[in-house]
């Protein structure tokens, strides 16, 4: 009955979300967009493709946005 003392418990940290937030520079965008458009349009995951073709090419957004690319 005394597990709690040692396994710790329940605590207020057990209803908190925890929320995290990552930055790249343009270098990295350069890196890794092309891979994350590649396995995003594998995998049918077109959200994911469109923001990483976004940040690649800005430029572009009308055309990525209106579904040309899909």
């Amino acid at each position: 009955m005394a597990a709690a003392r040692y396994t710790g418990g329940l605590w207020v940290g057990a209803y908190v979300k925890i929320c995290t937030h990552q930055w790249i520079d343009e270098q990295g965008i350069a890196a890794i967009a092309e891979p994350a458009i590649r396995q995003s349009r594998t995998e049918g995951m077109q959200g994911h493709r469109r923001a990483a073709e976004i940040r690649l090419r800005p430029h572009d957004l009308d055309a990525i946005t209106s579904g040309l690319r899909d």
